[in-house]
């Protein structure tokens, strides 16, 4: 097991090479690739997702205060009327030709939340993008401009009624255990039952992605959640680091204590942790694969290894309390 100080020092890189790579904007990087690997050419996407991830997950860890706080200027600056977000950021072309979103606004939201940022109430906003049986859809529709958003579905693996289970459970972290959000909360415990992690989301292509945000939607209302998360995640070996920092922190959330030698082992030089593909273009119901581009970035691996390190030192420290009490 690692001791307290080596976490520590491994942090603060992490920490460090986050404030040499955010952008003067606050943006945190992520890049595109044509393989989940990203091994080909990478090519950088302003985009809103990795900085309200950042601004979320790093909340906990105390020497990214800076960080964070760019990460939700950031933020601030590319909100929508009502307090809304898309996933390009406005520096893209396709800013507005892409319809908000329920995800990058409720991960944004929640941090923004966290930090006592005040923004716009988007709370019956959300709850009116919900199906029948009350799970919520991706996509917040605004027609203003119709042409922009047919081309946008007609381009892409997307449809006006997607739902996706990843993006119910980061809904579910920014609205909380309520009425409105039981039927999400039932639909995450019966994929788990199910083992349906991958057929759940159309967007993400790991089961400890899936797992991860699970872990942050369901830990206070749904131990059972745990008792299924848990031992799959023992069974199975993650392929890169962001999969590494991702079991590291699931694990946490649900009171198991990780031994964090290989992440801690996995971090490079520069204070970052290896690039790889976090979420992609989407999946039909028809494809064999998912569709290419593939995001990701040693920033936002970054991100994540930060946040599940922070996790084990906040254990060791409480665990110190209580021997001296």
């Amino acid at each position: 097991m690692s001791e307290p100080s080596a976490i520590r020092r491994a942090v603060e890189k992490g920490v460090a090479y986050l404030e040499s790579a955010q952008l003067p904007s606050g943006e945190i990087p992520i890049e595109t690739s044509p393989t989940p690997e990203m091994s080909g050419d990478c090519v950088r996407e302003p985009v809103v997702f990795p900085a309200a991830l950042a601004a979320r997950a790093l909340s906990i860890t105390s020497s990214a205060a800076r960080v964070r706080s760019r990460a939700l200027d950031f933020l601030l600056r590319e909100m929508d009327r009502g307090g809304l977000w898309r996933h390009p950021s406005s520096e893209k072309p396709e800013h507005y030709g892409t319809p908000l979103d329920l995800d990058d606004t409720s991960i944004a939201s929640a941090a923004l939340a966290a930090a006592g940022r005040p923004f716009p109430n988007n709370r019956a906003v959300l709850l009116a993008h919900r199906e029948r049986s009350g799970l919520f859809r991706t996509w917040i529709l605004r027609w203003r401009h119709p042409l922009l958003l047919y081309r946008f579905f007609r381009l892409t693996t997307s449809t006006v009624r997607d739902v996706d289970a990843v993006i119910n459970a980061n809904v579910v972290i920014y609205l909380g255990i309520c009425e409105e959000t039981r039927p999400a909360i039932e639909h995450m415990v019966a994929v788990l039952r199910a083992n349906g992690e991958m057929i759940s989301t159309k967007w993400y292509e790991s089961r400890f992605t899936v797992w991860y945000f699970f872990s942050h939607a369901l830990r206070a209302v749904a131990p059972e959640a745990g008792q299924m998360i848990v031992p799959r995640i023992e069974a199975t070996t993650p392929i890169n680091a962001l999969e590494l920092a991702q079991a590291t922190s699931t694990l946490l959330l649900w009171n198991r204590v990780p031994d964090v030698g290989p992440l801690i082992d996995a971090q490079l030089p520069s204070g970052a942790w290896p690039r790889a593909g976090f979420y992609h273009m989407g999946r039909r119901r028809i494809d064999s694969q998912p569709t290419p581009p593939w995001w990701g970035s040693e920033a936002l691996t970054t991100v994540f290894a930060v946040e599940a390190l922070t996790r084990r030192l906040l254990v060791d420290e409480s665990d110190a309390i209580r021997r001296t009490a």
